[in-house]
């Protein structure tokens, strides 16, 4: 009988690189895919956000283990899906969630059509969640069982027939556990530091300012006021803000602020000197993907979060139809920012995801 066939997304790092181990032991027919994102001519980016040093580590790792291993070019695929719709969020004053919709479009969006042309049956990462069959059949993603690395939030528009395809070997493992076999098996990246998410940040301090240089944005630049519309200081661009933030302001002022709201229409960002004031009580998103079909007007009972560290909030989901849906909070949660993703949970299983658009 023939081996099941996995493409392996190995990035380089010790994550990935472990996945692709695991599955060769497992008895599979694994091959490697490094996905190249970008250039290393790329302005602003420094050697090791190009993606040698991750290629060279992963054809490594895959020579070790005996795999054959492939550079996928996704440069082009990689600015028009999310670099460029990420700076159109910032220059509409909101903020964008560029490692969720890569993983959707990018990782396993095309990997999923690379692996068909090899024929594969699965594609596998080393990202830390589960994917598991409900009573009803139904396949769900799962949170990873290392709370402290769990991805399921970045992973959490994934839909059901692409989760019917897709391995996470390191679900139920810990990143002490993935580290100590990487060095059992003398893996080449066992001792590699964590990845960062943002891509090509380089020398320009932030990935908002990184996209303006690379897409040639003119900066929505405006005034900070704060809550009664009192001028507090100039700005350089909506772009530099996010709802909730309190670092970096550059307020020239000794008193603590925190972003409560932009308003890309004048360019005018609201700030607030009490952080309650930054809560809300609910928000409506567009774009919901979800495990189930909901009724119109149809509540359930979840837990949410709209960022990624965020402890998960008891609320109630509203489907609105049409992809529209409304999360209302038990308790008022900090910082809702536009642009960035809300998703739901029942427990450990992903419930759905939406893009936040208005909070309350």
């Amino acid at each position: 009988m023939a081996k099941k066939r996995v493409i392996a997304a190995m990035s380089g790092g010790v994550d990935s690189c472990v996945a692709a181990s695991m599955l060769c032991e497992q008895g599979f027919e694994v091959i490697g895919v490094t996905m190249k994102l970008h250039e290393c001519s790329d302005t602003g980016t420094s050697p090791s956000c190009c993606g040698v040093d991750g290629i060279l580590k992963a054809a490594a790792a895959a020579a070790k283990l005996g795999m054959r291993h492939y550079v996928y070019d996704c440069v082009k695929d990689f600015e028009e899906l999310i670099l460029k719709p990420s700076w159109e969020e910032y220059a509409n004053g909101r903020t964008p969630s560029p490692c969720l919709h890569c993983n959707e479009k990018v990782k396993f969006g095309l990997l999923m059509k690379f692996a068909d042309e090899l024929n594969a049956d699965y594609i596998a990462t080393g990202h830390y969640s589960r994917i598991q069959t409900d009573e009803n059949g139904v396949t769900c993603l799962m949170r990873g069982l290392d709370a402290n690395k769990d991805q399921s939030y970045f992973l959490a528009g994934l839909t059901t027939d692409q989760l019917k395809r897709i391995l996470f070997p390191l679900g139920e493992m810990t990143k002490p556990q993935v580290r100590e076999y990487a060095r059992i098996h003398d893996i080449p990246s066992a001792e590699s530091p964590e990845s960062q998410d943002a891509c090509l940040v380089g020398t320009f301090g932030s990935f908002s300012e990184m996209l303006r240089h690379r897409f040639k944005g003119e900066p929505k630049k405006g005034i900070v006021v704060d809550e009664e519309g009192k001028k507090i200081a100039p700005h350089e661009g909506i772009h530099r803000f996010t709802v909730g933030q309190r670092r970096g302001l550059n307020l020239n002022t000794h008193k603590t602020y925190w972003v409560k709201g932009i308003r890309a229409e004048d360019s005018t960002v609201v700030v607030t000197d009490k952080s309650d004031n930054v809560q809300g009580r609910g928000l409506t998103a567009d774009g919901m993907v979800t495990a189930y079909e909901y009724a119109d007007g149809q509540t359930v009972p979840c837990q949410a979060q709209v960022r990624y560290r965020q402890k998960p909030a008891k609320a109630v989901y509203t489907s609105l139809g049409g992809g529209n849906g409304r999360v209302d909070f038990i308790e008022p949660v900090s910082a809702i920012a536009p642009g960035q993703a809300v998703v739901i949970y029942d427990g450990e299983k992903v419930l759905g995801r939406g893009r936040i658009i208005t909070s309350y």
